[in-house]
C-alpha cells in the first residue's frame, strides 16, 4: 500500500493550483494553538504573541522503506512547512502510524539543513492512553464545528478515529500561508471556502458566520486566524470558489470578527470582488504583501 497522509483538504480548483505554483505556500494540517478558548479570545483582543503554537502533519505507512520525506511531500513543500512553523516560533512535528508496529504512534521532528529534510524521532506512544495524554497537553481549544465534508478524507487514516473516540478532535488545519522568497517570513494567511449550493455571485461566508440548521457557527473557526493576524501582523486573505461557477473565484481581505459577524476590509465581500483571471489575484496579493 502507499503512504496515507492525514488530510481534510481538497483544492481541485485551478486557481489554487496556480497560487501554489506562483507563490511559496505552506499548507499545515495540524496548526494547534495550545490554549483555552478564553485565553485565545483575550490574546486576540490584546494582539499579543501569548499562545504557544504546534505545527503537525501525520501519515500512515506499511513498510519502513516507505518512510522518507520525498515519499510524503516534495522537499520544497516540507521546507515551506518548516519555515512557516519557525515564523510562528514553533517546530514542525510529524506523527506516524505503521500497522503491526510495537508502538501505536511515533512522533518525529522534521528538520531542514542545506536542502535536505530529515525525520528525527522525538517521542513514542505505546497505546491510546499514552497518546491521548500527550494530545490533551497540546490541544485545548474546543471544536464546535463538525468537518462533515472532510470525513471521507479523515477516515483514510487512524488518527481522527482514535482522537475522536477519546472525546477530542484534530481541528486546527490551515489552508495556506504565503511565504516570502527572501527571508521565509509569512506574508499572508489564506483561507479557502467553497460553496456547493450557490453560484459565486451569491456566496459570502459572512452570511453563515452564525451557523445554519445543519452546520455550526464560524466564530471559533475564524478566531485563530484573527489572532495570528493581530499578533503577527499578517493579513488574512479569503478566497471563495463554487462548484456552480467553474473558473470563477471571489477574493477579499478579512478585517476582524466579533461574536456575531465577520468584517471585511473596506466592507468588500468576496462575492463583490469576482474574477476568472489569476493575474488579477496575483497582482492584488503582491500589492497586499508589500
Amino acid at each position: 500500500m502507499t503512504i496515507r497522509i492525514r488530510t481534510t483538504e481538497k483544492h481541485p480548483h485551478p486557481i489554487w493550483e496556480k497560487l501554489v505554483e506562483e507563490f511559496p505556500v505552506a499548507e499545515i494540517q495540524g496548526f494547534i494553538l495550545s490554549c483555552s478558548d478564553e485565553e485565545l479570545i483575550n490574546a486576540t483582543k490584546n494582539g499579543e504573541k501569548a499562545i504557544p503554537i504546534q505545527c503537525l502533519e501525520a501519515a500512515e505507512y506499511d513498510n519502513d522503506s516507505e518512510l522518507f520525506p520525498e515519499n510524503i511531500f516534495p522537499i520544497q513543500e516540507w521546507i515551506n512547512k518548516i519555515n512557516a512553523a519557525l515564523f510562528f516560533d514553533s517546530s514542525l512535528l510529524f506523527l506516524t502510524h505503521k500497522p503491526g508496529d510495537s508502538y501505536l504512534f511515533r512522533l518525529h521532528e522534521v528538520l531542514h539543513n542545506e536542502g535536505e529534510v530529515n525525520f528525527v524521532e522525538v517521542n513514542t506512544f505505546v497505546d491510546q492512553v499514552a497518546f491521548i495524554d500527550w494530545w490533551r497537553s497540546i490541544k485545548k481549544l474546543a471544536q464546535s464545528k463538525k468537518l462533515v465534508e472532510a470525513k471521507p478524507r479523515q477516515a483514510l487514516t487512524l488518527f481522527d478515529e482514535i482522537i475522536e473516540s477519546n472525546g477530542y478532535s484534530w481541528g486546527g488545519n490551515m489552508d495556506g500561508f504565503i511565504l516570502t522568497d527572501s527571508n521565509n517570513a509569512v506574508k499572508a494567511i489564506i483561507e479557502v471556502r467553497q460553496s456547493r449550493s450557490f453560484p459565486i455571485e451569491k456566496y459570502d461566508p459572512a452570511n453563515y458566520f452564525s451557523g445554519t440548521q445543519t452546520k455550526g457557527g464560524d466564530f471559533k473557526t475564524w478566531l485563530p486566524l484573527v489572532y495570528l493576524k493581530k499578533a503577527y501582523n499578517v493579513p488574512i486573505v479569503l478566497i471563495t470558489f463554487s462548484t456552480k461557477s467553474e473558473g470563477k473565484f471571489g477574493f477579499t481581505e478579512v478585517l476582524s470578527i466579533n461574536y456575531s459577524k465577520l468584517f471585511y476590509v473596506n466592507d468588500i465581500p468576496p462575492n463583490k470582488n469576482i474574477s476568472d483571471d489569476f493575474s488579477v489575484l496575483k497582482g492584488w496579493l503582491l500589492n497586499l504583501m508589500k
